[in-house]
């Protein structure tokens, strides 16, 4: 992958991933060829695999905090930290084409590694621990609000990569907090107004709006 990077970066991301062969990739790996189709089926899978490494880190992380008891809004603050460092690490460009490519394939099994870990399965754990700890209210839904949690995060990394708006420099990092914590803020005043298998009285105020 760091090669691959290096290459694509070296020749102009677009142009780099258009021109540079598996061959030449492999090489500056210090690899064979054979070797790289064991990993990978096309050279752009790369930028599927950058998703699922980063997923995974966030994943072991998040697993981290919750074993040691960490306040859970601690425990995001510290994710989407540690995520700017690893995304800034990476050209912006490659940034917009993994996280495209990894939001739009995700969730399709047949590309999914074996026991991956996504984005949202992260966010998922530390939502359930939260719920536990009464940081989140009873009726909270998990899953939703990891996915909700993920869509911010992927749209955020986004508009960062592609400095949109362009008068917005705020750190990657703060931009990434600022949407958790909305996405949290959010989660917290929904769900206690709308409790778990209260879809009536949702649907009743729904109707009044």
């Amino acid at each position: 992958m760091v090669s691959a990077l290096a290459l694509w970066g070296a020749r102009g991301f677009e142009r780099g991933i258009e021109e540079t062969t598996v061959e030449e990739i492999a090489r500056a790996a210090g690899v064979t060829k054979g070797t790289f189709y064991f990993h990978f089926a096309h050279k752009e899978d790369i930028l599927l695999e950058l998703g699922w490494v980063a997923a995974a880190a966030m994943f072991d992380e998040a697993e981290a905090g919750i074993s040691e008891g960490v306040p859970s809004d601690r425990i995001i603050d510290d994710l989407v930290r540690s995520l700017a460092r690893r995304v800034e690490r990476v050209p912006r460009a490659a940034v917009i084409r993994s996280a495209a490519e990894f939001h739009r394939r995700a969730h399709d099994a047949s590309v999914r590694p074996a026991g991956a870990r996504g984005f949202a399965d992260a966010f998922c754990a530390v939502a359930r621990y939260a719920i536990a700890r009464g940081e989140l209210p009873r009726g909270s839904d998990p899953v939703e609000l990891a996915n909700v949690l993920e869509a911010a995060v992927m749209d955020t990394l986004l508009r960062w990569a592609a400095n949109e708006p362009m008068e917005d420099r705020r750190p990657l990092a703060v931009r990434l907090w600022v949407a958790a914590r909305l996405v949290l803020a959010g989660a917290r005043v929904v769900y206690a107004d709308c409790p778990a298998g209260a879809f009536g009285q949702y649907r009743s105020r729904s109707a009044r709006l």
